[in-house]
């Protein structure tokens, strides 16, 4: 992970490659890589399990690195944690994955299906520049909110 850090990093930690509305937040993702290139960060994404699925996403339109922490280690240090079950009864739960399903499909469920998602945006020092711990399945910050972080950053460790 040094290598990668030579730049500012936008990190996605999703349930597991895949989860529909991870999935969906990827590919939102993947269309912002280009303004956060261009403003010197990088994007590199960090799920549970599944290289599969990670191959299948990286061959069919996510151009950036899907990594696996099968061992929950940054999703721990960042205290991303999971969510109880009774929340997969929350609308908001229902809400985003009905949203997600216009862009991408169910995976097998592998590894831990009750992780909640979270984004950090790492400094080339490891800093924590900014951080969102989702609280139900497919919660992600707004890409507007990612981008706004990201202004600058990568142009100022340059």
């Amino acid at each position: 992970m040094t290598d990668l850090l030579e730049r500012p990093l936008a990190v996605p930690l999703v349930r597991y490659y895949g989860c529909m509305p991870c999935r969906d937040f990827l590919i939102q993702l993947e269309a912002a890589r280009p303004t956060l290139e261009a403003a010197g960060v990088g994007v590199v994404g960090v799920g549970g399990a599944a290289d599969y699925q990670a191959r299948h996403l990286m061959d069919h339109g996510i151009g950036f690195p899907l990594l696996l922490d099968p061992d929950h280690a940054l999703y721990e240090a960042l205290a991303v944690r999971r969510i109880h079950w009774w929340m997969l009864l929350w609308p908001r739960s229902w809400w985003n994955y009905l949203r997600a399903a216009r862009r991408a499909r169910q995976g097998r469920i592998t590894a831990h299906p009750l992780q909640a998602p979270g984004f950090v945006i790492l400094d080339t020092d490891r800093t924590v520049r900014f951080l969102y711990r989702g609280r139900t399945l497919g919660d992600y910050p707004p890409i507007t909110e990612i981008l706004a972080a990201a202004t600058g950053l990568g142009r100022a460790a340059a």
